[in-house]
């Protein structure tokens, strides 16, 4: 008999223990949450509640969440490029570039190039070494954030003056020197990559294509000495700060 009255006030003690304590409830949007105290709650979905209905989704709605972005409107670019024909002329050079956006995926770049356009038939005689100071001007079209990576294309033209440093070509049996030191060419261009950003800059990788239009060349174009050839493809790196 004292065995069971001892149990049952074990269990009368540990009632009213339970009874007394504070259990607050908050309703939070569809949901209610039963507050004990602090680092102690449950939750549950409100009775007859339908969360498709309750945020006005429909039932094939996909929620993502947003990425968080860093877009540019205004940077500096500088890229270094290298680039070869099929009648093994070279070209390497060094471009500066302001970018301005004009609307969130339209960029209009200028800036400053400096170009050495080299070929050597030596089998044929026939050399030639030019420099090449450029204004690029030129409408891209891409994302660019300091976020996330991104593609980008470039549509532009650049006007230059070119100094030749060595040219000779084969008049017949007989090789003449060029004469025509200076002049100034139009190149259109073409470019397509990405972006990539890293930490605060934006690295850039690219290929190019370019045509070299010599308006000052007379009867003579040191571009065309040999069959060296104007159209030139590469490959670009950069960063834009």
């Amino acid at each position: 008999m004292k065995h069971f009255l001892s149990i049952c006030v074990i269990a009368l003690s540990a009632f009213l223990s339970s009874a007394q304590t504070v259990i607050d409830n908050f309703t939070v949007g569809p949901f209610i949450v039963d507050y004990k105290g602090k680092g102690n709650i449950n939750y549950r979905l409100r009775e007859n509640t339908d969360l498709y209905e309750y945020f006005g989704l429909a039932k094939d709605t996909t929620i993502v969440t947003a990425v968080p972005t860093n877009p540019v409107t205004n940077a500096f670019a500088i890229s270094g490029y290298v680039g070869a024909n099929r009648f093994a002329a070279k070209e390497i050079g060094l471009e500066g570039v302001w970018k301005h956006a004009l609307k969130s995926s339209l960029f209009f770049n200028a800036g400053l190039s400096l170009t050495v356009d080299y070929a050597d038939f030596g089998s044929h005689g026939v050399h030639r070494g030019m420099l090449e100071i450029g204004v690029p001007l030129q409408i891209e079209l891409g994302r660019l954030d300091r976020s996330t990576a991104s593609l980008y294309g470039i549509l532009g033209i650049s006007p230059a003056v070119y100094t030749t440093l060595k040219a000779t070509k084969w008049n017949g049996s007989t090789r003449v020197d060029d004469v025509s030191k200076t002049g100034f060419i139009v190149a259109p261009r073409l470019e397509f990559g990405g972006n990539i950003p890293v930490g605060s800059t934006i690295m850039r990788l690219g290929v190019y294509g370019v045509y070299k239009i010599n308006c000052t060349a007379g009867d003579y174009n040191v571009y065309t000495i040999g069959g060296a050839g104007r159209m030139f493809l590469g490959a670009k790196i950069g960063v834009v700060l």
